[in-house]
């Protein structure tokens, strides 16, 4: 610290300063704590010596200047030599004439004499809301954007101050005056940069700004407090910007929603606001309508957001190869995939086109010249090519696992074939007028269900083996062990951290590892970590666990994992409630993991369940039970007597509900290696005849929807 500020001393020029700035932030990085009297002697002297041998000599500072913020106090003693610079910057900032690259430099220069001023927050708050309006694609913003990225998580920039900033420049009457871009760049730093900052990611407070964002789309809706005098004008420019807003909020909220209750406001004001609109637009363009024009072989389109490999990926591709592979519908049905390419969330993946190509699966990419615009490609333009090809292609049947895209709720709404089908992956409260059917694989077992109060048609999938237990070298699992504690067994789940985000099931981890020292957990996947943890370290707390600093060291948060190698790393996959984790449970339960889960049925209920799917599935259970060697009787003793891995809920009762899940977890964790076996052995039996059944039944119950839709 002595070595800096006699540095600064003996600076004459900015060289001088800069190499006082580059030892700071040495500091910084270290994450060196700095007594608060030498922060106020380093600032003094870092202000005497950029206004003498900067500011006052014409020069320009580097953005890394603004990690000053880490040593100026909130309630600094004003400076007013800086005033005329601060000045200088924003009455130019975004003025005609001036280049982006200008108003980055602009921005950077008011925002540091800002600082240096002693106006810390202010300058905070004014760098979130002017970067914000600049064009993303422009080089410096990159750069800003990187910076913002690494600086704003080493400085802790408080996530409320953001909030604060980024609701100013949402107010409608600050956002609608500016220009159609900078309006859009508002949202892409939002989703792309500080969407991303570690300790604002997932951040629960992010719906503190759904309002606005709600108030903002309606209005580009024409249906918001200040609708456009002649109501039955809709500029496709307005509606454009609405089909971008909603892919943006169904995005952002879409992340921290936690049960159907969200979903169901989100259709309300969203889906089912914006479609009507969406339809009224089409009509008054005369956009061409789906006609039936017979052919020898019907075709179903898939809608798609993009195709990388996720879970609605090995799903949806295990269910197409089962129906290529079924004779009635090889006779009658052909499949086309269209992509909405929503380049927002990721590109998609060569190999996964591949891989349905190799199926014979044609994919149709219209967006492609569209996507060159990069974060400010027309949602509207993309939404009207694709909505031209599937109609040339007369598409029968159009299948759409999205949920609230504006760019699919427009496909759907303008209606685009004679049976639109929407295909639930876990959003049951989706619904819109131009939806024909609904289906989802989320059953349990195939045939006609209701759900959250609609129909569906349950249409039960066998997943592909290879996305579930593919084989994987013995050397590399063992290479990503030796990241943890040799002589500990792994509790933990893979999946998305939002879902471990619950007090309840947060408490009964903790209560799980206070019983049993050799453990550690694992919570595997993307979310707001430091949040999480927040909430560990205070339930800690509350049970007064001595040394507590060590029982959180117990706690790992490896970030997104390959589930095929951590798959075999988790030794017993404690499922997260009240929201469940999905196809990684059934991934890691395809491996032969132990599992525990809290079941929302009584026992009575499980039993009556299973006496029911048997029964249905008759024929076929028992076609899959001679295949494995078993009675019927012996699968329904198996299967009904063996709740190893379940707690029962008692409703309503959460200290219950904790009290029945920890009991059965630490009866997990205490089986003998043979009993340990025998549920493996149980389980895998279990779960080759449910597939064999899923996988006859499903495609039947596919093809009675599509064709009664």
């Amino acid at each position: 610290m002595e070595v800096i500020c006699s540095t600064l001393k003996e600076a004459t020029t900015k060289n001088g300063i800069d190499r006082a700035l580059n030892a700071f932030l040495e500091l910084l990085e270290n994450r060196t704590e700095i007594p608060l009297a030498q922060s106020e002697r380093l600032i003094r002297l870092f202000r005497d010596k950029i206004y003498t041998h900067v500011f006052s000599k014409g020069e320009i500072l580097e953005r890394f200047y603004l990690c000053l913020i880490a040593i100026t106090p909130l309630d600094s003693e004003a400076d007013k030599r800086f005033e005329s610079f601060i000045n200088i910057a924003m009455s130019n900032l975004f003025t005609k004439g001036i280049s982006e690259e200008e108003n980055i430099m602009l921005l950077e220069l008011g925002v540091l004499a800002k600082l240096l001023s002693g106006q810390k927050n202010e300058a905070i708050i004014s760098y979130i809301k002017n970067i914000s309006q600049i064009d993303m694609h422009t080089p410096s913003a990159q750069k800003a954007a990187s910076f913002i990225l690494k600086s704003f998580e080493l400085l802790n920039i408080p996530f409320e101050t953001f909030i604060e900033a980024m609701a100013d420049v949402l107010k409608p009457e600050n956002i609608l005056r500016l220009e159609s871009k900078r309006r859009r760049s508002v949202f892409n730093w939002q989703l792309h940069v500080f969407w991303n900052v570690k300790h604002f990611f997932n951040h629960r407070d992010w719906l503190k700004l759904y309002p606005l964002w709600e108030k903002i789309f309606y209005q580009m809706l024409c249906v918001g407090q200040n609708m456009a005098s002649n109501s039955n004008t809709i500029e496709p420019k307005t509606i454009d910007e609405a089909l971008y807003l909603q892919f943006f909020i169904y995005h952002m909220a879409g992340n921290s929603f936690t049960s159907q209750e969200d979903w169901k406001h989100f259709n309300q004001k969203i889906s089912q606001i914006a479609t009507p609109i969406y339809q009224k637009f089409a009509q008054s363009f005369g956009l061409p309508q789906p006609k039936k024009i017979p052919k020898n072989k019907k075709i179903i389109g898939i809608l798609r957001d993009r195709l990388v490999e996720n879970s609605p990926y090995k799903v949806e591709y295990s269910f197409l190869k089962t129906l290529l592979q079924d004779e009635a519908f090889q006779k009658h049905y052909e499949v086309k995939i269209y992509l909405m390419g929503i380049l927002e969330k990721s590109d998609d993946d060569p190999a996964i086109i591949a891989s349905y190509r190799d199926l014979g699966i044609p994919i149709i990419n219209t967006i492609a010249p569209f996507n060159q615009d990069g974060y400010y490609n027309s949602h509207l333009s993309k939404a009207l090519s694709i909505r031209e090809a599937i109609i040339k292609d007369a598409v029968d049947i159009l299948i759409s696992p999205n949920n609230g895209y504006g760019i699919s709720d427009f496909i759907l709404s303008s209606r685009v074939a004679p049976k639109q089908i929407f295909w639930s992956h876990g959003n049951f409260m989706y619904d819109i007028a131009q939806i024909d059917g609904k289906i989802t694989h989320i059953c349990a077992q195939s045939g006609a269900m209701r759900c959250e109060g609609y129909d569906f048609m349950g249409v039960s999938v066998a997943m592909e083996s290879k996305f579930y237990n593919p084989p994987i070298n013995a050397d590399l699992i063992a290479k990503h062990r030796e990241k943890f504690p040799k002589d500990k067994t792994i509790l933990g789940v893979i999946g998305r951290l939002t879902k471990i985000d619950s007090l309840p099931y947060l408490k009964s981890i903790v209560k799980i590892m206070q019983h049993t020292p050799s453990t550690i957990f694992l919570g595997c996947g993307t979310g707001n970590v430091y949040e999480i943890k927040q909430k560990i370290a205070t339930i800690v707390s509350n049970e007064n666990i001595a040394n507590p600093a060590a029982f959180l060291e117990r706690f790992y948060f490896p970030g997104y994992v390959d589930s095929t190698i951590y798959g075999h790393i988790i030794d017993v996959w404690l499922d997260s409630f009240p929201m469940e984790q999905g196809e990684s449970k059934v991934e890691f339960n395809a491996k032969g993991g132990l599992i525990l889960t809290l079941s929302k049925e009584s026992q009575s209920e499980r039993e009556e369940r299973i006496e029911s799917w048997i029964t249905n599935n008759l024929n076929d259970a028992q076609k899959e039970c001679q295949n494995q060697n078993i009675t019927l009787e012996m699968l329904k003793k198996i299967w009904i007597e063996d709740c190893t891995g379940i707690a029962f809920a008692q409703k309503d009762n959460e200290e219950e509900c904790i009290k029945n899940y920890v009991k059965k977890a630490i009866a997990i964790l205490n089986l003998s290696p043979k009993e340990k076996q025998t549920h493996i052995k149980n389980k895998l039996l279990l779960r080759k005849i449910y597939d064999g059944v899923r996988k006859n039944t499903g495609a039947k119950s596919f093809l009675e929807m599509i064709e009664n839709a």
